[in-house]
């Protein structure tokens, strides 16, 4: 299969559909000392990838499905300044020097995109309703809070309300944050040979409204960045792209039916845990594979439930049927978070959020 191809293929699809469009420019709007803030929730895939055709750029060798969950929220602040050389990151309270990449990066391919010099300062927070966990996509919401900030600082209030534009951003900073800016279901595309600017996200008619679904929050020592590099090495990556690309064909055409997204989540799930262990890479614990096994058990009599999980042991039960997930909530012991739609979680926050970060930038 040629996956430029294909990709360009769907890429006329979401045109002729009226959701793909090429982004708007904005101007800049810079004044240094000036703080911005951005917000955003994480991400849970239906679609899901691993392996990028360009690393540099952050550009995925397929497109990939999601909608917003509620798990928890990530707030940035960001300041500019004149300074070169002075990018910064403070993370919870402390500087972020594990992810010193993650941000420089970025902000260095920002910079040549927009001429801009001078340097960026971030405030970042997360808040969430479980202690310790892998596989709820934090880092999606830390990306998407990031970018706006920054777009805001730099373009004002209409860069970044426009959250494809958002999403082109914080792309650079984690793949999963492309869909999480969208703030909703949406589509990320990306496939072999794309142009940098013209990979970002867009939303989708998906009703994720009809979405009931938990989450079994579980912990592992197990890097992301690890998963990207094993995935591509692997025997089944090649045909597990060719089913990805025709069962997003499939999706689309079928005017992206709920149900056949939820499906394709469980699908995608234990497919992408096959690549991985192909590659002695397993993301399982004990603990979660008992779940999945009651499960397995509990679907057998009872349709229209699906489990899913990304690179992580955190398992997501969903249905369109509250009853039956209600039912099957009830036999696991496990602890585990209910979620919900549109959450406003963050505005209880926004003001202490806001006089913490002014408190910090005050003191530098």
């Amino acid at each position: 299969m040629d996956f430029k191809f294909e990709g360009e293929n769907i890429k006329h699809k979401l045109v002729d559909m009226d959701l793909y469009k090429e982004l708007i420019n904005y101007d800049t709007e810079l004044e240094p000392g000036k703080v911005s803030t951005g917000h955003s929730y994480p991400i849970k895939a239906f679609e899901k990838f691993l392996g990028y055709y360009d690393d540099y750029y952050k550009i995925a060798n397929n497109p990939s499905t999601s909608f917003n969950t509620d798990f928890s929220f990530v707030y940035s602040a960001c300041m500019y300044t004149k300074k070169e050389n002075s990018d910064m990151a403070i993370l919870d309270g402390k500087p972020a020097t594990g992810y010193v990449d993650r941000y420089e990066k970025p902000l260095e391919i920002f910079r040549k995109n927009t001429g801009i010099r001078g340097s960026f300062i971030f405030y970042i927070k997360r808040y969430r309703k479980y202690s310790e966990a892998k596989g709820l996509s934090e880092s999606s919401a830390v990306a998407s809070a990031v970018a706006r900030s920054l777009i805001k600082n730099v373009f004002g209030e209409m860069g970044a309300k426009d959250d494809s534009f958002v999403s082109r951003y914080a792309r650079l900073v984690s793949g999963s944050g492309t869909r999480a800016a969208i703030n909703g279901p949406s589509i990320w595309l990306s496939y072999p040979g794309m142009q940098e600017q013209n990979s970002f996200a867009v939303k989708i008619p998906a009703d994720v409204d009809k979405i009931n679904y938990a989450i079994f929050p579980k912990n592992i020592d197990y890097r992301t960045s690890n998963a990207h590099i094993e995935a591509v090495k692997s025997i089944f990556y090649n045909s597990w792209l060719n089913e990805k690309y025709n069962k997003l064909n499939e999706i689309i055409d079928e005017d992206f039916n709920i149900e056949l997204m939820m499906n394709r989540a469980m699908e995608d799930m234990f497919a992408l845990n096959a690549v991985l262990l192909s590659r002695g890479n397993v993301i399982q614990t004990a603990e979660s594979i008992i779940l999945l096994k009651n499960f397995i058990e509990f679907s057998k009599k009872h349709e229209g439930i699906y489990i899913t999980g990304d690179t992580g042991p955190s398992l997501m039960v969903m249905s369109g049927d509250k009853t039956l997930l209600n039912q099957f909530l009830d036999t696991v012991d496990d602890p585990k978070i209910v979620g919900s739609h549109h959450p406003k979680d963050h505005k209880k926050r926004e003001n202490e959020f806001r006089k913490e970060s002014e408190e910090y930038f005050r003191s530098i």
